[in-house]
């Protein structure tokens, strides 16, 4: 049965240890009916991706985003495996066009304070930039991207107290929103 509901492709290699993703998933499950949480670790605990289950929990379902923490300046690797998996020429792109159109964002969260992602800071680019294959890639699948959820310096427990990210998982909820269909 096919709904509108926004995919929320979850990635995060320590789930239980996660402080932000994990109450980002916290607060998306107030609203399940416009957000479906998919959790690729705990979907996948053996590591082997059903690919035919991707296609179809896509095809029947609004748009898509990805969330993970940005990993050695990339997604984590079970991400990277569904992209490489999933994203076919004979489904994706060529002849098969499923994301044509369909809206997809990324949510990702940074150790390293806004600053350090920078030309001047210590990584040297945006995280945008290290993540142009993965934009390069719905790019090649006809998708819409519509942008970036990033909340920097996670590592920073002063700055980023529990309360901070409650109010940052409060306004991720409100970014979804303007992704869904």
């Amino acid at each position: 049965m096919k709904t509108n509901k926004t995919v929320v492709i979850v990635d995060h290699p320590s789930f239980d240890r996660s402080n932000a993703n994990r109450r980002f998933v916290e607060e998306m499950r107030k609203y399940p009916e416009d957000i479906m949480i998919h959790n690729l670790q705990s979907a996948y605990p053996t590591g082997t991706i059903d690919v035919a289950k991707e296609h179809c929990l896509i095809d029947n379902n609004g748009s898509l985003v990805f969330q993970f923490p940005f990993y050695w300046f990339s997604c984590p690797p079970k991400t990277k495996e569904w992209l490489d998996k999933v994203l076919t020429s004979d489904w994706a792109f060529k002849q098969g066009n499923h994301l044509e159109g369909k809206k997809i964002a990324i949510a990702v969260t940074c150790g390293s304070e806004e600053a350090a992602y920078t030309s001047e800071g210590r990584h040297h680019r945006g995280v945008e930039d290290y993540l142009c294959p993965m934009l390069r890639a719905f790019e090649m699948c006809n998708a819409e991207f519509v942008g970036f959820y990033i909340l920097y310096g996670i590592n920073d427990k002063e700055t980023v107290t529990p309360d901070v990210i409650g109010q940052k998982a409060r306004e991720y909820i409100e970014f979804l929103k303007t992704v869904h269909v």
